[in-house]
């Protein structure tokens, strides 16, 4: 209910009429002790209303001495009411005071210290106490979104710092070590300093992946990324990466399946994160399925016209509570299987981003021991329709 009005926020009493007698009135107010004003209408027309304060203080200060002046107070007194401990919260008195259906909330409460009496609290009191604190709450969680924004904005500025820092003497390691394993300049003595040459150009190239996606996720985050737009032909790209997996397919000792339809429309999208969406999504189907098991590459046009991706594997799985878990930058779903499989936990997030970036959706479906299936849409506007042409 954003914008209440008047009849939102009023509740229906039944309104006594002008004529009823005051001892009608109290006896209802007895009875019904959840009321605090009752109407007075003649017809349909109010002409008056009676507060339960103001009109008990009258009756009794007219009739209530003859009724009770000799009686002791605990003939009138409320036998049952709230007591509290003087170290309770806020919360817990308002726990005691408004789930007690003997006691009114507005009576107030009895506060004791080791059981002894020390003071009484009133409904009032408490209300404006609770009232501050929750303005005190409120005010600590802006102060803490604040500084939340900020330390993400720095994060996202000390990676794409660092990203840049580090990228230019690895890609230096990474020149040097391919130099000396390809052998240009003569053969390496002892041999072994071949396969030396070949670990570091190898984990050269794997740190500055893992660095390339810090600096992408950094760009994303930071709002800073731009798309470099196309007309990309999806099948010809998808053939194309499947060229690139085609080793590390062989290695995981997996089969892979294609089933891209022919004559897809093209889209206008970045080529290169099209690619790299597709990429990342082969990359964990062979990096999570076991050796024998089925990899599924396929794009079809769906019915609203946009195109959609879809790599599906008969890998581990994820479990169903992991689901929205790896789609968190950083995050790895840890098993026995995945303990073994290096990475950073952004690949899927990043393809997230992309996809979105794109104006897409990204979905998964996935059974635990029966693999996974990560599903790509791309809107109907990034389809680019041909043009008849006339005869």
């Amino acid at each position: 209910m954003s914008n209440p009005i008047a009849r939102d926020l009023s509740e229906h009493v039944v309104p006594l009429r002008p004529d009823t007698s005051c001892a009608d009135v109290f006896a209802r107010l007895l009875a019904e002790t959840e009321i605090m004003h009752i109407p007075v209408v003649c017809g349909d027309r109010p002409v008056g209303l009676v507060s339960r304060q103001d009109f008990m203080l009258v009756y009794v200060r007219m009739y209530g001495r003859e009724l009770y002046g000799r009686q002791p107070v605990s003939s009138l007194m409320n036998t049952h009411p709230v007591i509290v401990d003087a170290e309770a919260s806020c919360e817990d008195i308002g726990t005691a005071l408004f789930s007690n259906e003997t006691h009114s909330p507005l009576q107030g409460y009895i506060v004791t210290e080791h059981g002894r009496y020390f003071g009484l609290g009133s409904a009032a009191t408490l209300m404006l106490a609770t009232a501050d604190m929750l303005a005190a709450r409120a005010d600590e969680l802006e102060r803490q979104r604040q500084r939340a924004e900020a330390a993400s904005e720095s994060k996202s500025q000390f990676l794409a710092s660092m990203s840049h820092e580090l990228r230019t003497p690895l890609n230096a390691i990474i020149g040097f070590a391919d130099l000396m394993r390809l052998q240009l300049l003569g053969p390496m003595t002892p041999t072994r300093y071949h396969e030396y040459a070949q670990d570091i150009h190898g984990s050269g190239i794997h740190l500055l992946a893992m660095i390339n996606e810090l600096l992408d996720m950094a760009k994303i985050e930071s709002g800073h990324f731009e798309l470099h737009e196309d007309e990309v032909d999806l099948a010809l790209l998808g053939n194309e990466v499947l060229r690139m997996m085609r080793q590390s397919i062989q290695i995981a000792r997996v089969t892979l399946r294609i089933d891209i339809r022919a004559a897809l429309p093209q889209i206008r999208a970045d080529e290169q994160q099209v690619r790299r969406v597709l990429v990342n999504l082969l990359s964990n189907a062979i990096k999570f399925t076991p050796a024998g098991g089925v990899i599924t590459l396929a794009a079809h046009e769906n019915e609203a016209g946009g195109l959609e991706m879809s790599v599906s594997d008969t890998g581990i799985g994820i479990p169903a509570d992991k689901l929205d878990k790896v789609l968190e930058p950083f995050e790895q779903i840890e098993n026995s299987f995945t303990r073994t499989r290096a990475g950073t936990g952004l690949g899927l997030p990043l393809v997230k981003a992309m996809v979105e970036i794109h104006g897409g959706t990204l979905h998964i479906s996935s059974e635990l021991g029966r693999g996974t299936c990560v599903c790509v849409a791309l809107p109907p506007e990034r389809t680019i329709r041909q043009k008849s042409v006339a005869a």
